[in-house]
């Protein structure tokens, strides 16, 4: 097995919900799962080299699942390279840099091993963000680049309505990570997830449906904190505390600032009630996460805690680790994610990805990798772009006609994909949700895609 010596996720985990949090590197040891300055200008990065090692640092199982799902030919591609737009919020705070490793694997992997786009390699056109304006600019330089036909996004808070009301009806986008308003009710771009709405929309429903079946206790009451954010205020607002009101919980929830510590998160738990809830809910970054668990220690609150995969990054991990407890999350917590995990091995395309993002940061000499967060989705999103353009997609239009096709199944999502079927938001094509849980020393599934469980929010919701 690699060496595989694993940083501190930048910002938030795997659906995206919050505003972010302070990067930051652990420079600590973590093995990997079981299977194996900003700029707004637009750099076009070279294309990651096609001349496949003579010994594959790639699985073949990866290599061959990849390839059924790409629709792709074993080799190197070679030739003049297909271009795809990329834009990531990377360089200031918050920002998401494990995006772009998903990006860059992703291609590393279609373009060495699995024949590129009908031969030839994909070349990133590559655009940053930090503000709010970046993402104008990026617009205009993807629509200046006549080689560009589709952008896809790593994860962004700021510029995506500039970026897309400018893109829109010109060159489609897709999203990698929906995490703003303007991205969940784009009607020129698409995500392959249930992006955050369904995510929070999902722990409510499974809070107030199923785990009081799960646990032997009715549930009547949720506290809930929150980043004080705007996506953390429209996350409690908006999605979690009308549809728990609506399935017949009382609900209190508390604001709490993006660089509180412990002492703060204490506070905004006891104010939240908490400690006589029959469910806790944390809607907050992994960094608040940490403050979150050491709170509840210090506080010696046993509420059960439903939160998001936001809690369940490598910061989360080490946390565990230098605390001296026997897991890798807090024990008996459950946590609410796309389908699938890092941590739980069985899924060819899950497995695959733990395989390929760690072959390639070994190619690439990285030792810190951030492979969590938003790094699988990113990286899933680009194996879906591939799929559609072997398919013949490769212009805008046919990139628009594959998407409102595609039915999936998406790399590394459970249940169906039907693009333009959420009538309230209407980019995202993904709908289910999945639920794990912490048990002792071992992470576990409980209703998701390993098991065939995974919950629908829109339908339970009657919003589809």
């Amino acid at each position: 097995m690699r060496s595989k010596k694993i940083s501190f996720v930048a910002g938030l985990a795997v659906m995206g919900l919050l505003a972010g949090a302070c990067s930051e590197d652990s420079g600590s040891e973590s093995s990997a799962p079981a299977t194996e300055a900003p700029t707004s200008e637009a750099p076009t990065s070279e294309a990651p080299s096609t001349d496949a090692p003579s010994e594959s640092p790639v699985a073949q199982s990866t290599l061959d699942t990849a390839l059924a799902y790409t629709g792709g030919t074993a080799g190197a591609a070679s030739g003049d390279p297909i271009y795809i737009g990329y834009v990531n919020q990377e360089g200031g705070t918050p920002a998401f840099p494990e995006a772009s490793n998903g990006a860059r694997s992703a291609v590393w992997l279609i373009n060495n091993f699995l024949g590129g786009i009908g031969g030839r390699p994909i070349e990133l056109v590559e655009c940053f963000v930090t503000k709010e304006e970046d993402g104008q600019k990026c617009a205009q330089e993807m629509l200046a680049n006549d080689d560009v036909q589709v952008v896809v996004t790593g994860a962004m808070f700021n510029g995506t309505a500039p970026l897309l009301d400018g893109l829109k009806d010109k060159k489609p986008v897709i999203l990698g990570n929906p995490t703003t308003t303007p991205e969940f009710l784009a009607t020129d771009a698409y995500a392959f997830t249930p992006g955050s709405p369904g995510v929070v929309q999902g722990m409510s429903v499974f809070a107030a449906n199923y785990l009081g079946e799960l646990e032997g206790k009715e549930i009547k009451k949720a506290a809930v904190v929150y980043n004080d954010n705007p996506a953390g205020t429209i996350a409690f607002t908006a999605l979690t505390k009308p549809v728990l009101e609506s399935l017949g919980l009382e609900v209190t929830g508390v604001p709490v600032a993006d660089t509180a510590g412990s002492t703060e998160m204490a506070t905004a738990i006891q104010s939240a009630g908490a400690d006589t809830a029959d469910v806790f809910l944390p809607l907050v970054t992994v960094q608040s996460c940490i403050g979150i668990y050491d709170a509840i220690k210090t506080l010696e609150i046993d509420t059960t805690v439903v939160t998001t995969g936001l809690c369940f990054g490598t910061p989360m991990q080490d946390h565990m680790k230098s605390v001296g407890e026997s897991g890798k999350l807090p024990d008996g917590w459950y946590f609410v994610g796309y389908g699938f995990s890092y941590e739980i091995a069985g899924d060819p395309n899950q497995d695959a990805y733990n395989d390929a993002v760690f072959a390639w940061a070994e190619t690439e000499g990285i030792e810190d990798l951030e492979y969590t967060g938003f790094s699988g989705p990113t990286f899933a999103t680009f194996m879906t772009v591939a799929q559609f353009m072997n398919g013949g997609a490769t212009d805008g239009a046919g990139i628009r006609a594959a998407v409102k096709a595609f039915a999936g199944p998406q790399w590394m999502a459970a249940g169906d994909m039907k693009c333009g079927a959420n009538a309230t938001f209407p980019s995202l094509c993904g709908f289910s949700v999945g639920i794990q849980k912490q048990e002792g020393a071992e992470y576990v599934s409980v209703l998701d895609g390993y098991n065939g469980k995974a919950i629908n929010p829109v339908a339970e919701l009657g919003q589809g």
